[in-house]
C-alpha cells in the first residue's frame, strides 16, 4: 500500500509543477546577484512554501479519502484497515515530498555556485530546514485530512502560515521559530538557531503523523508516539525562539552610531568577533590600491578591482601616490564603524549578468569624489557648469558609460538601499556636461590633455567654458544653451 501511494504521488503533476515553479522563480530572483551562501539557503526556504502548499493539498486529499461520500464502503473491500491506509498515505507523502524538495534545494545551490565567485559562510542546516519545511507541510496536510476533512482546511492553514511568515519577516526577520520557515536573514546578522530549527521540524513531522494516526484510536503505541514527539517538538521550537536574535537588532543597529563595545544589546560576541575583530577582514593590494573584505567575501575583491582600477589608471601619476583604501562595510552595523579617512566603502551584495554596472558606478564614483574633493551634503549638490563635472564624468566613463542624472535607489545590502541622484552619487550635472564628457571619452589624446591641465580643471572655480579649449573641445551652440540650465540644488563647493 505504501508503494502504491508513492507511485501515485510521483505521478502528480501538481508536485512537479510546483517544484519547477519554485526553482525557476528563485533563480529568476537571484539571477542579477553574485551568490552569497550566508543568505541564499534561508531565502530559498521561503520559495519552498510554494511546493509546501502543493504537497499539503495532495497529502490532505489522500488521507481524507475515507471520509468522502460513498468511499468508506468501497475502501472496505481493499486489504488493510483505515489506519493502515492513513499510515501509508502519510508516510508516502512525507517520503516523496522530501525526495522532491531535496533536489530542488540542491539544484538551486549548485546553480548559484556556478553563477560566479561565491561569498558568505554556508550553513548546511539552513538548507536542511528549507527542505524539511516541505515534509512538514505534507504531515500537516495528512493531519488535517483525518481530523478536519473539510476542503477549506488546507487553504485556511496555508493562508495562516503564509500570513504569519510574512508578519514575522516584517518584524526584522526573526520571531517565532515555531513557523516552518523564517524568511529573512541579513548577511551580517548573528547566527540563526538552524540546528534547533531542523530538530524542531523533524519532531513536528513525527508529531503530525502520529496525531493523524491517533484519529483511528488512542492505542498505547500511538499515545506514546504523540507524547514523545511533542516532548521534542515544543522544547526545540521554544529553544530556537529563545536562541534567535530579537527583531529589534535591525532597528537598533542602523540607528546607533557608537563603538561596538558600547552596544552590548545589539552586538553579540559572534558579530563582534566576525566583523570587528582584528582578523575580521582580509586585505589584498592590486595596482597600489588596498582592498579589505570580510573573510567570507574575499572572492569578490576582483569585482571591486574591475571598478576601481580603471579610474586609478586614468588619474595623473601624482594622484596615484595616495590611493584610497577600499573597505567592505556591514549592512546592519555600519553605525559602529569608525571614520576611516580616505577609505572607500563597498557592500555586502554585488551584481552580475549585466546588473553589476550600478555597483561598479557607485564604487567608482566614490573614488572620483574622493580624488576631486567632491563631498556633497546629504541632500546632494549640483556640479553643473564646473569643469570638475567633465573630469568626473570622463573618469567614470572608463568604468561605465555616463548616463543622464536620475533619482533612484541602488541596492547595496540584503535590505539596504542607497539613494542616488546620478551615477556620481548625490551629485547632479547637466546634459551639456554629459555631452562634452562623451566627446572627451572619444578623443585619443584626452588623457594627455586632462593630465596636463589637471590642477586647473579640478578647481571649483574653473567653468566648463574655460575648460573646453584646454581639452581641445569646441563649444557647440546646442550644448552652450544647455550650460545655462538652472541648477537643481545648491552648487557643489
Amino acid at each position: 500500500m505504501f508503494l502504491f501511494e508513492v507511485h501515485r504521488l510521483l505521478r502528480s503533476p501538481l508536485w512537479w509543477g510546483a517544484a519547477v515553479l519554485c526553482l525557476g522563480l528563485r533563480l529568476l530572483a537571484t539571477w542579477p546577484w553574485l551568490p552569497d551562501m550566508s543568505v541564499d539557503p534561508a531565502s530559498t526556504s521561503g520559495a519552498m512554501l510554494l511546493l509546501a502548499v502543493a504537497v499539503m493539498t495532495t497529502a490532505n486529499l489522500a488521507t481524507s479519502r475515507d471520509t468522502r461520500h460513498g468511499m468508506p464502503r468501497t475502501l472496505d473491500a481493499l486489504p488493510g484497515r483505515a489506519a493502515e491506509r492513513t499510515k501509508a498515505a502519510t508516510l508516502a507523502a512525507v517520503a516523496v515530498s522530501t525526495g522532491i524538495a531535496l533536489p530542488v534545494m540542491l539544484c538551486y545551490l549548485l546553480a548559484r555556485l556556478a553563477m560566479g565567485p561565491v561569498a558568505g559562510a554556508f550553513d548546511p542546516f539552513e538548507a536542511v530546514g528549507g527542505v524539511l519545511a516541505v515534509p512538514f507541510a505534507a504531515a500537516l496536510g495528512a493531519l488535517l485530512g483525518r481530523w478536519t476533512p473539510s476542503l477549506v482546511a488546507v487553504p485556511a492553514a496555508a493562508f495562516l502560515i503564509g500570513a504569519l511568515t510574512w508578519l514575522n519577516s516584517q518584524q526584522g526577520g526573526y520571531g517565532s521559530w515555531f513557523l516552518p520557515v523564517v524568511l529573512f536573514h541579513g548577511p551580517d546578522w548573528p547566527q540563526r538557531p538552524s540546528v534547533l530549527h531542523a530538530v524542531y521540524l523533524l519532531a513536528a513531522i513525527a508529531l503530525f503523523a502520529a496525531l493523524a494516526l491517533l484519529r483511528h484510536g488512542a492505542g498505547p503505541v500511538r499515545v506514546i508516539a504523540v507524547l514523545t514527539a511533542a516532548a521534542v517538538t515544543v522544547p526545540a521550537g521554544a529553544a530556537a525562539t529563545a536562541a534567535a536574535p530579537g527583531p529589534e537588532i535591525n532597528r537598533r543597529s542602523v540607528t546607533t552610531r557608537a563603538d561596538p563595545a558600547a552596544m552590548p544589546g545589539a552586538l553579540d560576541a559572534g558579530v563582534r568577533r566576525r566583523y570587528f575583530g582584528p582578523d575580521a577582514r582580509r586585505c589584498e593590494t592590486h595596482h597600489a590600491v588596498t582592498y579589505c573584505a570580510f573573510r567570507d567575501y574575499a572572492a569578490w575583491i576582483p569585482s571591486w578591482v574591475s571598478a576601481v582600477n580603471p579610474v586609478i589608471q586614468a588619474l595623473p601619476p601624482a594622484e596615484r601616490r595616495r590611493p584610497p583604501v577600499v573597505r567592505q562595510t556591514t549592512d546592519t552595523w555600519f553605525g559602529a564603524e569608525g571614520d576611516e579617512g580616505r577609505s572607500i566603502r563597498t557592500f555586502m551584495v554585488w551584481g552580475r549578468a549585466g546588473a553589476e554596472d550600478s555597483h561598479r558606478a557607485v564604487l567608482a564614483s566614490q573614488v572620483i569624489r574622493s580624488v576631486l574633493g567632491l563631498r556633497p551634503p546629504g541632500t546632494g549638490c549640483d556640479v553643473r557648469g564646473q569643469a570638475r563635472a567633465l573630469v568626473a564624468l570622463w573618469l567614470l566613463g572608463h568604468v561605465v558609460p555616463p548616463a543622464p542624472p536620475e533619482d533612484r535607489e541602488i541596492r547595496v545590502g540584503s535590505s539596504v538601499f542607497m539613494p542616488e541622484q546620478s551615477r556620481l552619487g548625490m551629485i547632479r550635472y547637466g546634459t551639456a556636461e554629459l555631452g562634452y564628457a562623451r566627446e572627451l571619452l572619444a578623443m585619443p589624446d584626452a588623457r594627455r590633455r586632462v593630465w596636463t591641465h589637471w590642477d586647473t580643471l579640478i578647481k571649483p572655480g574653473t567653468t566648463v567654458g574655460q575648460a573646453l579649449p584646454l581639452l581641445g573641445l569646441r563649444p557647440r551652440s546646442e550644448q552652450g544653451k544647455r550650460l545655462a540650465e538652472p541648477a537643481k540644488g545648491r552648487p557643489c563647493s
